[in-house]
């Protein structure tokens, strides 16, 4: 039975993030991490998208990745056999931050015994648990609702993530940074582009304004423009725009060495993106350019972190007010928060303190 369930004696554990995206995987931290302090013997394995893996390199509240995508062709061989495998490993419960329909079908297909997930897509028979979700509150705070749900206590509110020193000095070696033992320099990171262009991009031009008025405003500031490979458009036209003034870095870093970068850095200024999440777990402070539907949910504020919004017109659809508000969003206000947050931030003498 449901009731029946106690999360201290379980020994085996899986956790379902998104299959797309690694931001609810970052989100998800505290959760792993409640599951670890509440459970220490337990094998906790997380089921995610591919790269998930090296995003939790060196995170102790993850025994095991498995990476799973079912898209494309064969999805019906991939859902079969990845339903199988989690049979065959006898799981005691299944978290599942991962909303969608499909992740509790396959959980509940491999019987797994206790299956404690949001009350959402029509699911709520393939739960043992039926967690509400809510609407109105971070979805870190939504996430720490299934911990809450079989009584375990949550032991933290932050995302986290963990770099190597190694990882760090690369970083530095790629931005020509001095060592942290002379931080006369800041570093600043720009991610103009966005893997949601059309309900998380912003102008592209705006980004230029901000990266110009960054220089030209805040002494020995380093900027470097960061992305992957899709985003090379938006990230050549800023740097074009900078004539010399701004590293280029997009597509030179994989994931593990933009985390480096992050973790050096004094600032990253982006959209609602992945990298964003990064900046937070690694304790980076972020300007973050949100339309007025993403701000709630998925902003971060407090510990140096900034969310820029703007209100759009009321009655429109979700994805149609979040464009809207990004559109209206001047690059000025933009700008006046990331020169604010460079000029006030004792970052490095927290750091060096501890």
């Amino acid at each position: 039975m449901a009731s029946d369930f106690a999360l201290r004696d379980a020994q085996t554990i899986l956790v379902v993030t998104k299959f797309r995206f690694l931001g609810d995987t970052i989100v998800a931290t505290p959760l792993l991490r409640t599951l670890r302090s509440s459970a220490p013997n337990a094998r906790i394995v997380l089921l995610s998208n591919p790269a998930s893996g090296l995003l939790l390199q060196c995170c102790d509240f993850v025994d095991e990745h498995w990476a799973y995508s079912p898209y494309g062709s064969g999805r019906l061989g991939k859902v079969a056999a990845m339903t199988a495998r989690i049979r065959g490993e006898k799981f005691d419960a299944a978290f599942l931050p991962n909303r969608s329909l499909h992740s509790a079908a396959i959980v509940a297909a491999a019987r797994v015994p206790a299956r404690i997930g949001f009350d959402t897509e029509h699911r709520g028979p393939l739960l043992t648990h039926r967690v509400p979700y809510r609407k109105n509150a971070t979805e870190i705070d939504c996430t720490l609702d299934l911990a809450r749900a079989v009584h375990a206590e949550p032991i933290i509110s932050t995302s986290q993530l963990v770099v190597s020193q190694a990882e760090r000095e690369a970083a530095r070696c790629l931005t020509l940074l001095a060592l942290k033992a002379d931080r006369s320099e800041r570093l600043a990171l720009m991610q103009p582009g966005s893997k949601d262009p059309e309900r998380k991009r912003w102008n592209t031009d705006r980004f230029v304004r901000v990266a110009q008025e960054l220089v030209q405003n805040v002494p020995a500031v380093r900027l470097a423009i960061i992305g992957v490979e899709d985003e090379r458009e938006q990230c050549d036209a800023v740097c074009a725009a900078m004539q010399g003034s701004a590293m280029n870095l997009c597509g030179k870093t994989d994931l593990r060495t933009a985390m480096g970068l992050i973790a050096e850095a004094d600032q990253l200024i982006a959209c609602d993106t992945a990298l964003v999440h990064v900046a937070a777990a690694l304790g980076t402070p972020t300007v973050a350019i949100h339309g007025p539907m993403t701000a709630q949910r998925w902003g971060y504020t407090g510990d140096g972190h900034c969310v820029v919004t703007a209100p759009s017109p009321a009655g429109e659809s979700d994805r149609l007010a979040n464009r809207l508000g990004l559109d209206a969003l001047e690059w000025q206000t933009v700008a006046e928060a990331a020169i604010e947050q460079l000029r006030t931030s004792n970052r490095w003498e927290k750091v060096d303190g501890e």
